[in-house]
């Protein structure tokens, strides 16, 4: 069982309003602890420096710095144990295939619904559980 409060979500999105409406969407489905990132370059320090409750990540796939997929894929070499999820307003085949062949463990195209955002957090509370 995943205790919600002992784990911290990455939330790394470019733009300000995604990041806190995920932040809303996180907490109304039970989460609590956040780091934010503005860019790809926040976000791989958050995920070389951060301590071991940083289980589950939110990349936006075009960000300055790096792009979320970079990110992806550097991340899994540094921090294999956290879940990556990408988040793009571009669902372009190539982009999902992509993502998924670098080790995503989900995908989900802006404007995301709180049902999808509900739907991959559970599916990353049973292969986390």
């Amino acid at each position: 069982m995943v205790d919600k409060n002992r784990i911290s979500v990455l939330i790394a999105d470019d733009e300000a309003t995604m990041r806190n409406l995920l932040a809303s969407v996180l907490k109304s489905c039970g989460y609590s602890n956040f780091l934010h990132a503005s860019d790809g370059q926040q976000s791989m320090e958050h995920l070389r420096t951060g301590d071991k409750s940083l289980r589950l990540a939110f990349l936006d796939i075009d960000m300055p710095g790096f792009s979320g997929l970079e990110v992806l894929e550097m991340a899994r070499q540094t921090r294999p144990g956290c879940a990556y999820v990408m988040v793009s307003a571009h669902s372009a085949i190539d982009n999902v295939i992509s993502a998924m062949n670098r080790g995503a463990a989900g995908f989900v195209v802006k404007p995301y619904t709180p049902q999808k955002i509900a739907d991959v957090l559970a599916k990353f509370e049973r292969e986390a559980g």
